[in-house]
């Protein structure tokens, strides 16, 4: 009987000493190695994916501010630069002389020439200006300007005859403006330009004597086209 207890004992201790072996196999089988190798890897590839969208997402927020301050330069070079001035330093201001009223930027100056005519000049080189003259818009004064305006460039370049401009860069522009005529001529030592145009019941003529390369032209168009009856 003893002998029968002792084999029974034995082999229980048989097996759960097999059964030990087989859980310390299962560890270390390739399996469950692999198993492991995986669940090492996922947590880095879920971190990258996650500072990938972190990347994009900055992306995201710097481009509308990059392009917001382009859009704004654009505006401010389009809309308010002329001659590297901002328009809104221009002063409205009044003839002494004549019944009229213009915006004129810092660094011009408008002063009388004589009685029904006023020089518009650059602060830092007065021999670059332009003539202004108001007349009553009556019958035959339109006509009158221009064909004295022609005689006025072929005298200022000794005889050279006047080249007529339309285009749009070159003719003052405005509300109530028409009937535009640009006459210009290459002098010896300067570029002479002649504006004529409308606005209501006066007439606006323009002698513009600027540089050889006509570096304020357009600054001079620009504060011209803002001449009104006072």
């Amino acid at each position: 009987m003893k002998s029968k207890w002792s084999l029974l004992y034995t082999a229980i201790a048989a097996a759960l000493l097999l059964s030990a072996c087989g859980t310390e196999t299962g560890k270390d089988s390739p399996d469950n190695s692999t198993s492991g190798s995986k669940v090492a890897v996922a947590e880095p590839e879920k971190n990258g994916d996650v500072e990938e969208e972190e990347e994009e997402e900055e992306k995201e927020a710097i481009v509308p501010e990059k392009a917001e301050v382009a859009e704004i330069d654009k505006t401010g070079a389009i809309d308010k630069s002329i001659d590297g001035q901002l328009m809104n330093e221009a002063k409205l201001t009044k003839s002494d002389e004549q019944g009229y009223a213009m915006s004129v930027l810092p660094a011009y100056k408008l002063a009388s020439e004589e009685p029904g005519r006023d020089s518009l000049a650059a602060v830092e080189n007065e021999s670059v200006f332009m003539r202004i003259e108001t007349m009553t818009n009556e019958e035959g004064t339109y006509d009158y300007l221009v064909e004295n305006m022609v005689d006025v460039l072929e005298a200022s370049s000794n005889g050279r005859t006047p080249v007529e401009l339309t285009e749009e860069a070159s003719t003052p522009t405005g509300e109530g403006i028409k009937n535009v005529k640009v006459l210009s001529v290459q002098a010896e030592s300067s570029t002479v330009t002649g504006i004529v145009f409308e606005r209501g019941d006066i007439l606006v003529r323009l002698t513009i004597f600027d540089s050889p390369k006509e570096e304020h032209f357009e600054s001079f168009l620009r504060m011209g086209e803002t001449i009104i009856k006072n």
